[in-house]
């Protein structure tokens, strides 16, 4: 069986990128021409959110591989927190927007996708400001519940 090539591969449409992102985190990708993807996201040396997004066509589902993340998305005028265990994973719908909080060293997978044209990664600011106030002491604290938060309260 011969092996590929990160040049064969992009041949296929089929790219590779790993960079540390500005949140100290590290990104392991492969991503597709059809807006399809597979990330390994290993939590920087402090805990970290990532920014605040949503996508029109694709569906993103998190499974956590070690330590924990919390995941934060917009419900009608509010927020819903909720942190994910080892084994435990979620998926996003589209529109929905979301953001993802890593303590240090955490393991996380995404797999994303769904047919999506050109970008489909759109920032939500508002959210934001509501998930990047959130600490980490919060978070622990209600680990197995749901922590709530008015959009409108954190303007």
């Amino acid at each position: 069986m011969p092996l590929l090539s990160d040049k064969d591969a992009a041949a296929l449409g089929v790219h590779t990128r790993h960079e540390q992102m500005d949140n100290g985190e590290y990104r392991f990708r492969l991503t597709a021409t059809d807006g399809s993807a597979y990330s390994r996201t290993v939590g920087g040396d402090r805990g970290a959110w990532q920014n605040s997004h949503f996508h029109e066509q694709v569906r993103e589902t998190y499974i956590v591989q070690s330590g924990w993340m919390a995941f934060a998305q917009r419900i009608e005028q509010g927020v819903t927190l909720q942190v994910y265990r080892p084994g435990q994973l979620l998926t996003t719908e589209p529109r929905v927007s979301h953001n993802v909080y890593l303590p240090a060293g955490a393991v996380i997978h995404t797999v994303k996708y769904g047919e999506a044209t050109g970008s489909d990664w759109h920032a939500d600011a508002e959210l934001d400001r509501a998930t990047k106030a959130v600490t980490e002491d919060q978070m622990v604290r209600a680990a197995g519940g749901t922590i709530h938060l008015s959009l409108a309260d954190l303007r």
